[in-house]
């Protein structure tokens, strides 16, 4: 109880001090699941869930910066009812602080909240201290991060746009406008299981380049990556070269090349290329639907090579129909993600959005059944 006191105290006081229109936002948003089994003659699952987001930033002096960012969720349906200990889905809290909590757990509903940024920043001239759970972000491709060692996530995780944060200090150094040295620790409940590195990034010849290098539980990492521009394209690249700290795992690497390009009419359209000597042919851990996270950036993938396009587009400001391929072409398994988004005013939004799986069993991307998902969203 004492750290549910804590946790809720905390947004409450950011609050009082010093709200307006600059500092507190977020969003409520309803999600309406549809999952249906394959073969469909099985009984179809429905859920619903309540999402809400809520953002603090407070600033009283000009080197001092507070945040908090909070999740809250409550769903209810039949996920919950069915799945043996759902809640455990949702609470699995993998960072040095426990910020998240069940407050409601019920053969058919549970509620979560979890707090996925909470950070004091202190600037002083071109140095910057972030201490606290925050997002370090350290990737450059759009759809995979070899480099993102802190912060590994899912493309498959559509609903969750502002990704998880981490436990950390950051020290970052500005060596000029688009350059800066940064130190990032990241501690584990031993020093075994805790992760940290160094990273240099800067620009050169209108290029943004990277190198990295890196201690993570169980292996070394030296990578780096660039984006850079190719006629009307830009492309970008990461690559990460995992080396074993013991004979229980093996050496590996793992490497990105895509290129996406703007149109003029509001159009985008990606394509992208993912290489990971960790992936195999056969599966070795089913695609989790329920929370599709990744635990470690060397499992970016379960194949050795993935394919992804992507293209979206805007219909008279108010329509955006979009489509995304992720493709293990040994297997000829894929993920098709269909969706719409209509804008029905400058806070709201609706969007339909799928995901089609179309392998065997054994593949990648397994045909367990297909999802479908309608969402309104009221921003504020």
């Amino acid at each position: 109880m004492k750290k549910i006191r804590i946790i809720l105290i905390l947004p409450v006081t950011l609050f009082v001090l010093n709200v307006n229109a600059q500092n507190f936002k977020g969003h409520l948003k309803l999600l309406n699941n549809l999952f249906i089994p394959h073969p469909d003659t099985l009984v179809w699952f429905n859920d619903q869930t309540i999402d809400n987001r809520l953002e603090f930033r407070w600033q009283s002096f000009d080197f001092l910066k507070f945040e908090a960012q909070v999740r809250n969720r409550f769903i209810y349906g039949d996920f919950v009812e069915f799945i043996p200990d759902y809640a455990s889905f949702l609470d699995d809290n993998s960072g040095y602080l426990d910020l998240s909590f069940i407050w409601a757990n019920a053969r058919s509903f549970v509620g979560h909240t979890e707090f996925d940024r909470l950070f004091a920043q202190f600037t002083y001239h071109d140095i910057e201290l972030t201490i606290g759970r925050q997002r370090v972000n350290w990737g450059i491709d759009l759809v995979w991060n070899p480099n993102d060692i802190f912060n590994t996530f899912s493309y498959l995780d559509i609903e969750y746009p502002e990704r998880r944060g981490t436990d950390a200090i950051t020290l970052k150094y500005y060596t000029g406008t688009l350059a800066f040295a940064e130190l990032v620790f990241s501690p584990g409940r031993s020093a075994d299981s805790s992760t940290y590195g160094v990273r240099y990034r800067t620009n050169i010849l209108s290029t943004d380049a990277q190198i990295i290098a890196a201690r993570m539980p169980t292996h070394y990492v030296i990578g780096g990556g660039f984006t850079s521009g190719l006629g009307q394209f830009a492309v970008r690249s990461e690559f990460s070269i995992f080396f074993k700290d013991n004979n229980n795992y093996s050496n590996g690497v793992l490497a990105t090349l895509s290129a996406d390009r703007s149109f003029g009419d509001g159009s985008f359209m990606q394509f992208g290329l993912l290489y990971n000597s960790f992936g195999s042919k056969n599966v070795r851990e089913p695609l989790s639907l329920i929370q599709p996270r990744i635990q470690s950036p060397m499992m970016l993938s379960q194949g050795k090579v993935n394919l992804f396009v992507g293209f979206n587009t805007t219909i008279r400001t108010l329509f955006t129909p979009s489509i995304s391929i992720l493709a293990n072409p040994s297997d000829g398994s894929a993920a098709i993600i269909p969706g719409i988004g209509y804008s029905a005013s400058n806070n709201l939004t609706l969007a339909l959005n799928g995901m089609l799986l179309t392998g065997n069993s054994n593949d990648e991307y397994p045909n367990l059944g297909q999802l479908a998902y309608f969402k309104v969203q009221w921003n504020f």
